[in-house]
């Protein structure tokens, strides 16, 4: 049906008026656009701020997941009555050689340490003027503690000055803890740069010095100290050997006398040459009362013939052995061959077996010597270590009891303390001086030094 003439008139006058209300009311039109624009525009950019924010905050979290602010805090002293009674707690069951308590709060505390603790203990009358300083621990109720005290020997009238630094946990009760089992590397690497700050270090520095000036002094002290290490030598091997049983050597012994063959004898021998940071005393045993032979000089090289577990380096030096402190020497170069074993392997591995012993527990009675900064950067493994092709593989018998560790670096996480005459299959040795083995099912890395046949 066909739209009548008037009314398709009427539409495009009503069209008409529309456009010419719309012109004719522009002074009100224009701001009402403008307004609109300006909502849309806070809008699209609320939105867009909160999306910003999100990403920020996601970025954030993964950031705190990732690593740990280290705080410039100066150490607080005796700051919290609760880790003050803990630190008490600890060091009388030290000194009464509580292997129980010192189980219950020192959490991870291989059964080594607490043995070591347990026969120091017969020596030891008590722990006196303990000082607590702590800084910030890397997560939520967590210290760094770094706690002096005197060690009151049964046999001397004076104090040992002694320095040790804890970890100090908080578990899901609300119970503070020793945690001597890290596992987060960042924990690790948290603490590490806590413990070379400057007020640590001077703290380090300033007993360290006080305690060898007092041995040094005192000839008295110093024979006391020798004494000590000779009779520890033999209770902590005892029980060392008593907690292994003897089936562990038994059937090191079998599988040994199984590979035996007609061809000579060989063994592996590991020498490094290291090279001296500083200029530092040469003395005539791994003692810091020994007599001293000469001074190094600054960028020395010396061969050396064997890294000690107490802390020196066995080197040699005019056509004679001498010792020096392992910490202020670099590593220039390692080298691995294998030579007749001509001479009877067995005293030299006792005596080598008893020389870390009575240094173990030398450490045990006085934790003085033990703490320092340096020590927290040593020892880690060269990234580019060749294999040794000369060097043996297959089974082999560990001669001191040493930890087991995930990578070939004194720094990396300890899998298992692997007893003296335990067996391990060793899979490749490598020219830094580390061997990868296999031990209960597990894959790791101990020192080749202590591997015999």
């Amino acid at each position: 049906m066909k739209k009548k003439k008037n009314d398709i008139t009427n539409w495009r006058n009503e069209k008409k008026d529309i456009w010419a209300i719309l012109g004719d009311n522009k002074k009100y039109l224009m701001p009402a656009i403008l307004l609109v624009a300006v909502a849309i525009t806070v809008v699209v950019a609320i939105s867009a701020n909160k999306r910003a924010a999100q990403v920020a905050q996601s970025t954030a979290s993964t950031s705190e997941v990732s690593t740990y602010e280290i705080p410039d805090v100066t150490m607080e002293e005796n700051a919290y009555p609760e880790v003050n009674a803990l630190v008490e707690k600890y060091y009388k069951a030290s000194a009464e050689g509580d292997a129980d308590t010192l189980s219950q709060i020192y959490r991870g505390l291989d059964e080594t340490e607490i043995l070591k603790s347990v026969a120091a203990s017969e020596y030891i009358e008590k722990f006196d003027n303990i000082t607590v300083y702590t800084k910030p621990g890397p997560v939520e109720g967590s210290y760094a503690a770094y706690v002096y005290n005197e060690v009151k020997l049964y046999d001397y009238d004076g104090y040992l000055p002694g320095l040790e630094t804890l970890y100090i946990c908080t578990d899901e009760n609300g119970e503070l803890y020793f945690n001597g089992d890290i596992a987060d590397a960042n924990e690790i690497d948290y603490l590490k740069q806590i413990n070379v700050q400057a007020d640590v270090i001077d703290l380090n520095n300033k007993v360290a010095s006080s305690y060898n000036e007092m041995v040094s002094a005192d000839e008295k002290l110093a024979e006391i100290l020798t004494k000590m290490r000779s009779a520890l030598q033999v209770s902590v091997g005892e029980a060392l050997a008593t907690s292994e049983g003897a089936s562990t050597q038994e059937e090191g012994s079998a599988e040994a006398s199984e590979e035996e063959s007609t061809e000579p004898e060989v063994k592996t021998v590991t020498t490094r040459t290291i090279k001296a940071t500083d200029v530092i005393n040469i003395r005539s045993s791994d003692s810091e009362t020994a007599d001293v032979l000469d001074k190094t000089e600054k960028g020395q090289e010396f061969k050396e013939l064997e890294a000690l577990a107490n802390g020196w380096s066995k080197i040699e030096y005019k056509g004679k052995t001498a010792y020096v402190k392992t910490e202020f020497f670099d590593v220039v170069s390692t080298e691995t061959v294998e030579v007749e074993n001509t001479e009877d392997d067995s005293n030299s591995e006792a005596s080598t077996d008893s020389s870390a012993a009575a240094s173990s527990a030398s450490s045990a009675v006085s934790s003085s010597a033990a703490s320092s900064a340096s020590s927290t950067a040593s020892s880690s493994a060269s990234s580019s270590a060749s294999k040794v092709s000369s060097a043996k593989t297959g089974k082999m018998t560990v001669s001191e009891s040493i930890k087991f560790r995930k990578e070939a670096s004194t720094e990396s996480e300890a899998l298992a303390t692997i007893y003296a005459g335990s067996t391990v299959n060793v899979v490749e040795q490598y020219s830094n001086g580390w061997a990868k083995i296999e031990y209960n099912n597990k894959t790791g890395y101990i020192k080749s030094e202590f591997l015999r046949e």
